[in-house]
């Protein structure tokens, strides 16, 4: 411990002794390098710090990721198929026509036949009939698609038992006739046969039945 002590005091013995022997301008160039001193650590310092900001920044930019989300809308497109059977249906409950055919070619006068099976009631529905009567049938045209036209009164769908058949079981026949020179229509023209069920109160809104052919 004295030994470090007087070292000390020598060091400084030593350090008074020069600076004894110093003018007064090798004091300013002392000063003068001291500040120099201290202005480039002061320099280098503030460099440091910038470069540590800098690179800090560019971390940031460098790191930071841009995300982009891509939606994709599946469209479906749904086909509703109707049977082409329901075009040719000949029945409404159990009224039925059994000639001519849905859609066939006919010559007037013509006449359409059928039956309507009062026991069937496998429909549904049941057409009413009455002391023979079972409704009215009327004969439309449509005159180069213009739209229907009705060609006269209707006329009442008359039944009538099959001989040999069950008694539930009613047969009718309408025969119908179109001036065609009169009317101006043509062959191929579209003719429509509207049947209308029986009216029994209080049962509402009767059924009806289209049945189409085209003149031939």
């Amino acid at each position: 411990m004295l030994y470090n002590i007087r070292i000390m005091n020598n060091i400084i013995n030593k350090v008074m002794d020069f600076a004894k022997k110093l003018s007064v301008i090798d004091w300013i160039k002392i000063a003068l390098v001291v500040i120099a001193l201290i202005g480039v650590i002061v320099y280098f310092s503030q460099k440091k710090g910038t470069t540590e900001i800098t690179n800090n920044n560019t971390n940031v930019v460098a790191t930071t990721t841009k995300k982009t989300t891509t939606t994709t809308t599946k469209t479906t497109t749904t086909t509703k198929t109707t049977s082409p059977v329901a075009k040719n249906v000949t029945n409404k409950c159990n009224f039925r026509v059994t000639s001519p055919a849905m859609y066939s070619n006919v010559s007037v006068p013509f006449t359409v036949t059928g039956i309507l099976d009062k026991a069937d009631t496998s429909k549904g529905c049941i057409w009413n009939e009455l002391d023979s009567r079972a409704g009215d049938a009327e004969i439309f045209y449509n005159k180069n698609n213009t739209g229907w036209t009705s060609a006269g009164t209707a006329v009442p769908i008359v039944t009538r038992i099959v001989p040999g058949g069950a008694t539930t079981t009613m047969a009718f026949s309408i025969s119908f006739n179109l001036y065609t020179t009169s009317l101006g229509i043509k062959s191929g023209t579209p003719i429509k046969i509207v049947f209308k069920e029986l009216n029994i109160p209080p049962q509402p809104n009767p059924d009806t039945f289209d049945f189409l052919v085209n003149l031939k």
